[in-house]
C-alpha cells in the first residue's frame, strides 16, 4: 500500500494552525457525497465521492481522513474500501485528507478528530457505502457499453465481468464513463452483507 503526503501552500495563519492541528491530532470523517461524478475529467479520473479516486490505469486512490498512531487504521480503513469495492487491498493507495470540516469531520466529535476508539466504528458504514457505490456505477458502466444489464454483470479484483458472453473490463478503461453517471442515492447503494465479506471480518457464526 502506498501513501501519498500531498503538501498545500499555506493562505492564512487560520489555515496554517488548523493543518497543524491536523497533522498532530487528526483527521476524522464526515461523510457525504458532495463530490459530483460529472465534476470527474473526462477520460482523466472516476471521482465518486470525496474518498475514492479510480484513475485510468486502475489505481484506486482512498482520500484518508484518519491519522495513523499505531492503531492500525492504515490498514483497516482501505480494508473498508476494498471490500466493497472488489479490488486487491494492495491496490489501494492512501493520499491524506486536508482539513476540510465539512468533508471530513468526525460525526461523533463534529470536527477533524482520530481518538476515543471511533475510526472504525465512524467509518464503517460510510466507507463501505462509497465503495459500494463505485462499483456499482462501474458495473453500470460496463453494462451499459455492452447492452447487458447489470445484474447479468458481477466484479472482482478489479475487473468487471459478464459471464454469460465472456467479456470483461477492468476499473480503469471504465473509469471515464463510470464518471458520467449520476450517483446512487444512499438507498440505493448495495453494501455487501456480512456472509459476503472476504477480506474484513466478521461476527457471523459459521454454520
Amino acid at each position: 500500500m502506498k501513501i501519498v503526503d500531498r503538501h498545500r501552500p499555506v493562505q492564512s495563519r487560520r489555515r496554517f494552525l488548523r493543518g497543524s492541528l491536523a497533522a498532530g491530532g487528526g483527521l476524522l470523517l464526515g461523510f457525504h457525497f458532495s463530490v459530483s461524478a460529472q465534476d470527474a475529467p473526462a477520460g482523466k479520473v472516476f471521482k465518486p465521492d470525496a474518498f475514492i479516486r479510480i484513475a485510468p490505469n486502475g489505481t484506486v486512490t482512498l482520500i484518508m481522513p484518519f491519522v495513523e498512531m499505531g492503531q492500525g487504521v492504515y490498514t483497516a480503513i482501505p480494508m473498508l474500501i476494498a471490500e466493497e469495492l472488489e479490488v486487491p487491498l494492495a491496490s489501494v493507495r492512501l493520499e491524506h485528507a486536508p482539513p476540510d470540516d465539512t468533508l471530513y469531520a468526525n460525526a461523533v466529535f463534529g470536527q477533524q478528530v482520530t481518538g476515543g476508539s471511533t475510526s472504525i466504528r465512524a467509518a464503517w458504514e460510510p466507507m463501505r457505502r462509497a465503495g459500494a457505490a463505485a462499483r456499482m456505477m462501474l458495473i453500470e458502466a460496463a453494462a451499459r457499453g455492452w447492452g447487458v444489464v447489470p445484474a447479468s454483470c458481477m466484479a472482482k479484483a478489479g475487473i468487471v465481468y459478464h459471464a454469460p458472453s465472456g467479456r470483461k473490463a477492468r476499473y480503469g478503461a471504465l473509469a471515464d464513463a463510470a464518471g458520467r453517471l449520476p450517483v446512487p442515492a444512499p438507498g440505493q447503494r448495495q453494501a455487501k452483507t456480512p456472509y459476503q465479506f472476504t477480506l474484513i471480518g466478521t461476527s457471523v457464526p459459521v454454520r
